[in-house]
């Protein structure tokens, strides 16, 4: 039916509400919060400065723990750097600069254990409190200028204690909870047909031949995460939606010359990476389950696509000139173009356009300089089509010709223009 129904309409309606007014699940709000920090594009790799003050009984021991646990978890994706400072050159300074009144200026990089650019953060003696512990993240965005996070701090006079590493990592340890894949697009054989059994009739000694598994840039991958937006079980008015409104969240990547697409998502238990279909092969869907994302110390989680191609028509056009004096046909009225001598067209050009609605028309290429035409792409998709061919000085010629699988040739001599 065209129309829907009443009661259809406002099932529809109904539906839509519910989508719009569907709670963000705990993975959703956690993603927000991650690109409100660090945007879309996340980081690779970046520095974690950890700030002690040496001169606090304890302190010391605490960050050496904590440097234990940040190498051990985030080593692969951050350098740990310690910075030293001193509650009692701190005061000095204070008690300088309070009685004669000097001007605490900016940090000198030379004097930096690591370069900070101004603006990231205030220098540590310049505060009204000085940091006993504290963890700053540095890292680069997509446009290579260096940003930063503070992820963890306390002041003087609070310091925390060897007890309370674990819970100022649980802390820190959000921030790094995406995770990068690397996924690798290959073409796979095409699929063998019922009836594509190899020439000497042995099914079991056919081979396919050798398949170019370049897939190249330019693809679009889609990773799906399947992130659970609560327990069915909870009955309060903030309980998890059906799980037919659930929604995953999305991430989606393009893939470069290597046919490799880097993608930093985060992961579920269940996680489903896509490639759509497109005219060259079929779409694909991989499924990566938690288990099998690599933990942040082993780096990036590597996954191969096979994608299945689609089997294309390869299509040869030759141009010519009608001759003045027509060849003589075979008995069934046909012409053998290609045992006759053929008059080349100058500036011709050759098209295909699709029958299906919506589809663009496709401009073929001479490798010889306007006597053969061919796709450029090596083949078409099989089906009906029209050739369109024009050239300066003739008539227009079109002809509606179907497309299979395998070698296309066609010969089209025009008509000089009366």
């Amino acid at each position: 039916r065209a129309l829907l129904s009443k009661r259809e309409a406002a099932g529809v309606r109904e539906l839509g509400s519910i989508a719009m007014a569907l709670p963000k699940g705990p993975a959703q709000e956690h993603l927000e919060k991650l690109d409100s920090v660090f945007g879309p594009e996340y980081f690779e790799h970046g520095r974690l400065l950890v700030t002690v003050a040496r001169d606090v009984p304890g302190m010391m021991k605490v960050a050496h723990k904590l440097q234990g646990k940040l190498n051990q978890n985030l080593g692969a994706m951050v350098e740990v750097i310690f910075e030293h400072v001193k509650q009692e050159l701190w005061a000095k300074l204070h008690e300088a600069s309070g009685n004669v009144g000097l001007h605490k200026g900016p940090e000198v990089p030379e004097c930096q254990v690591t370069q900070i650019p101004e603006g990231i953060r205030l220098n540590p003696y310049q505060r009204d409190q000085l940091p006993t512990l504290e963890v700053l993240l540095l890292w680069e965005d997509s446009n290579r200028a260096t940003r930063g996070q503070v992820l963890y701090t306390v002041s003087h006079p609070e310091c925390p204690t060897v007890d309370q590493v674990d819970q100022i990592f649980a802390e820190i340890e959000p921030y790094f909870a995406k995770r990068w894949v690397w996924v690798q697009l290959r073409m796979g054989p095409p699929v063998k047909g019922a009836f594509q059994d190899d020439l000497t009739g042995n099914v079991a000694d056919a081979r396919l031949p050798e398949d170019d598994s370049h897939v190249g840039e330019g693809v679009g991958v889609t990773i799906l995460a399947l992130h659970a937006y609560g327990f069915a079980r909870e009955q309060a008015e903030a309980a998890a939606p059906h799980v037919r409104h659930c929604q995953p969240l999305v991430f989606r990547g393009i893939s470069d010359e290597a046919g490799i697409t880097r993608i930093c998502f985060l992961p579920a238990e269940v996680n489903k990476i896509q490639v759509a279909e497109t005219e060259r092969f079929h779409g694909t869907e991989v499924s990566l389950p938690r288990g099998e994302v690599q933990p942040l110390d082993y780096g990036p989680t590597s996954v191969e696509v096979r994608l299945t191609p689609k089997e294309l028509a390869a299509v040869c056009v030759h141009v010519f000139a009608m001759p003045l004096r027509m060849p003589r046909a075979n008995e069934d009225g046909i012409i053998d173009w290609a045992a006759e001598d053929r008059q080349p067209v100058l500036g011709a050009a050759v098209a295909i356009e699709q029958l299906r609605e919506g589809e663009a028309s496709i401009d073929l290429v001479s490798p010889d300089g306007g006597e053969t035409f061919v796709a450029e792409e090596g083949g078409l998709p099989e089906g009906c089509v029209n050739i369109v061919v024009r050239a300066p000085g003739f008539e227009a010629e079109e002809r509606a010709v179907v497309l299979l699988v395998g070698f296309n040739e066609f010969w089209v001599p025009l008509h000089r223009q009366q």
